[in-house]
C-alpha cells in the first residue's frame, strides 16, 4: 500500500454500525475521512492523506484504505463518498480530475468494495454543505459588510486549480443548496497593458492556442507564470531566487515578497487579479449571502486578503459599488472543510445514505 500520513480527532464509539468513508480528491493532495454516524450527527474519527501522485489506480488505492481501516478498526465500509476537482456526470458516478490523470469510476468502486451507498460529487459544491460544520476559529471574516437572509452565496478557491460554487436557499427544502460550477476556467479579464503583457507571456512561453482561462492565473501555476513574466521582463531587478529548470515554489515566491522584487510583483499583482475574479464571481451570483474563500492559497495567505490592494479591487464597479460593499467576505482556514461537507451530503441528498441512518 502506498504512504500516507493518519490523524485522529476523536475516540470511536462502536455504539452503532453506521460509518461513512469520504474522499477529497485534488490535482495536488487526496485526504480522506473516516466518519461514525452517532447521536444523530456525523463524527469525523481520522483522517487519510495522500500525494496525488502516488495514485494509479483509483479504486485499488481506495480498496487498499477500506482493507486498512478495517484491519486497524475492525469495521466495514459500506457507504463512500468522493468530492473529485473536476466535471461530474449527471449520474454522479464518474469524474475525471482536471488536473491529474485520475478517473474515479463509482461502478467499480462498489463492485470492488461491496458498497450500499456511493456518491461522486465535486469538491467545491461539498464546501457547500461543510460551511456550516466548520468552527468559528477557522471562519476567518475579512470584510464585514451586511448579511442578507437567504441570498446566495459563492465559495472560490485556488490551489493546483481554481473551483466555485454558488450556494442559493432552496425553499423547498428550507436550506442552503450549492451547485456545481467550472467557473474557474472561463477567460481572464485584464484591465491594463502589464496584464495584456503577462497573457502574452503565457501564450507565448506555453505555445498556447487557446484562451487563457482564470485558473491559469491564480493557481499555484498561476503564481510561476507571474513571477517568470516578471523576471523575463525586467532581468535586471533586485532578484532573491536563482532559477533552476522550474523555478520557485508559489509558497517560496510569497515568503520572499520583501526580498525579491519579481516576488513582491507578483504578490501584488495576483493580490488584485484574485480579487477581480471574486468579484466577477460575487455579482455574477449575486452572493448577498457572503463570499467565501477556500484553497490551500488563501488558507496560507489570509493577509492577502485582508490588505488594501484586495479590497480597493474587489470595489471597483462603477455601477455596483455600494452593493458590493454590503456582500461580507470569509476566508475558510479549516483543512478539512470538504470532508465535513461530503458527510452532509450524504446525510441531506443521498437517498441511500438516509434510509441507513
Amino acid at each position: 500500500m502506498i504512504s500516507f500520513k493518519e490523524i485522529y480527532y476523536c475516540d470511536m464509539s462502536k455504539k452503532s454500525d453506521n460509518f461513512l468513508l469520504v474522499g477529497d480528491i485534488g490535482g495536488t493532495n487526496s485526504n480522506f475521512g473516516l466518519f461514525e454516524f452517532l447521536d444523530s450527527d456525523w463524527h469525523l474519527i481520522c483522517s487519510f492523506h495522500f500525494k496525488s501522485k502516488q495514485i494509479d489506480d483509483f479504486t485499488r488505492i481506495v480498496s487498499e484504505l477500506v482493507a486498512h481501516i478495517n484491519k486497524m478498526h475492525q469495521i466495514t465500509i459500506k457507504h463512500l463518498c468522493i468530492a473529485a476537482a473536476g466535471p461530474v456526470s449527471p449520474a454522479r458516478d464518474y469524474c475525471t480530475l482536471t488536473n491529474a490523470p485520475i478517473s474515479i469510476d463509482a461502478k467499480a468502486l462498489k463492485k470492488a468494495l461491496n458498497l450500499n451507498c456511493i456518491a461522486i460529487t465535486n469538491d467545491f459544491e461539498v464546501i457547500g454543505y461543510g460551511i456550516n460544520r466548520i468552527a468559528p476559529e477557522y471562519l476567518i471574516q475579512i470584510y464585514t459588510g451586511q448579511m442578507r437572509d437567504r441570498a446566495n452565496k459563492v465559495i472560490i478557491g485556488a490551489g493546483t486549480g481554481l473551483g466555485a460554487s454558488i450556494v442559493y436557499w432552496d425553499c423547498g427544502k428550507k436550506r442552503y443548496s450549492p451547485v456545481m460550477s467550472e467557473g474557474g476556467h472561463s477567460d481572464c479579464s485584464v484591465q491594463n497593458k502589464t496584464e495584456y503583457e503577462l497573457l502574452e507571456f503565457i501564450q507565448h512561453s506555453e505555445n498556447r492556442n487557446c484562451n487563457i482561462s482564470w485558473e491559469d492565473i491564480l493557481s499555484g501555476a498561476g503564481i510561476k507564470r507571474m513571477y517568470s513574466f516578471f523576471r523575463a521582463r525586467d532581468s535586471a531587478a533586485p532578484s532573491y531566487w536563482r532559477l533552476g529548470n522550474d523555478g520557485p515554489q508559489p509558497d517560496e515566491i510569497f515568503q520572499s515578497k520583501d526580498l525579491d522584487a519579481y516576488a513582491q510583483a507578483t504578490y501584488q499583482l495576483y493580490t488584485k487579479m484574485y480579487a477581480r475574479f471574486a468579484k466577477c464571481a460575487a455579482l455574477t451570483a449575486l452572493s448577498l449571502g457572503g463570499l467565501y474563500i477556500a484553497g490551500g492559497i488563501a488558507a496560507h495567505n489570509v493577509p492577502l486578503f485582508e490588505s488594501e490592494t484586495f479590497m480597493t479591487e474587489f470595489l471597483n464597479c462603477c455601477k455596483q459599488q455600494s452593493l458590493l460593499r454590503t456582500i461580507p467576505i470569509f476566508v475558510i482556514a479549516d483543512y478539512n472543510v470538504s470532508l465535513y461537507g461530503a458527510a452532509e451530503y450524504m446525510r441531506l441528498e443521498d437517498s441511500c445514505m438516509k434510509a441507513c441512518i
